[in-house]
């Protein structure tokens, strides 16, 4: 079995992988972020964007200026792909690390969803992140983003195992959470093209109290956030936060 980059072959049977997530639900969600903390925006750059699925889904609720990013090449071409069979031709998409970016302009909103956050293991990452992303933002712009907290590796450990198929493309997931480090292991086990490959995608689970005060270091306000697609307050058994961020 041949270790491989995370994405690296899992790109193409990620909406495999993914299949479980209600992207209409999450599009409807972050519009509503949206529309509730900064009505004005036009633009928006969207970072680790995989295979384009959310950014489809929010152009269905409305047309923006979009720009989708992710930092795996192979994503990006099957999210292009996508974008195609749909004639989506408004979407603009490229290849981009969101911790080491700058754009030529300035946005109005910047979003990194479904545990992007979460691959960045240390402080210096986020930080770094956060720079780019206030850097990419016109001045009163918003940064949209959740992360998985650690009471959700703690309570959903179990259901991170499961397999899955579709032509030409088979895969295994195994999982396992160290509390002490908060770092959250994915094993991929994958078959394709008729070899095996193994990816491995850690994750650390940061806590409410550091994303925030790594926020406010990088210089940004904090509008809300919220528990689990609501408007509720995050509390201690949250186990997905939603941020709102604004650069001054």
């Amino acid at each position: 079995m041949k270790e491989v980059n995370a994405y690296t072959i899992l790109a193409a049977g990620y909406d495999v992988v993914m299949e479980h997530v209600d992207y209409d639900l999450w599009a409807s969600y972050v519009h509503g972020l949206l529309t509730d903390h900064h009505p004005e925006a036009e633009t928006i750059l969207e970072l680790g964007c995989g295979t384009g699925s959310f950014a489809l889904a929010l152009r269905q609720i409305e047309r923006f200026r979009y720009v989708a990013t992710d930092a795996s090449a192979k994503m990006i071409r099957v999210a292009q792909a996508k974008a195609e069979l749909e004639g989506a031709d408004d979407i603009q998409f490229a290849q981009v690390d969101f911790t080491d970016f700058r754009l030529e302009g300035q946005v109005d909103a910047v979003l990194l969803l479904y545990d992007g956050l979460n691959y960045l293991l240390d402080e210096e990452a986020v930080m770094s992140l956060f720079r780019c992303a206030s850097g990419a933002l016109k001045p009163g712009g918003v940064f949209v983003f959740d992360q998985s907290t650690p009471a959700n590796s703690i309570n959903n450990e179990a259901y991170f195992e499961d397999s899955g198929e579709a032509e030409g493309f088979s895969y295994e997931r195994h999982s396992r959470y160290d509390p002490a480090s908060r770092i959250h292991t994915t094993v991929f086990d994958i078959e394709a093209l008729g070899k095996k490959f193994r990816e491995e995608h850690r994750q650390r689970a940061w806590s409410r109290e550091e994303v925030a005060s790594l926020a406010a270091e990088a210089g940004f306000e904090l509008v809300a956030h919220y528990q689990d697609f609501s408007r509720e307050p995050v509390t201690a058994d949250t186990e997905r936060i939603h941020w709102v961020l604004r650069r001054p």
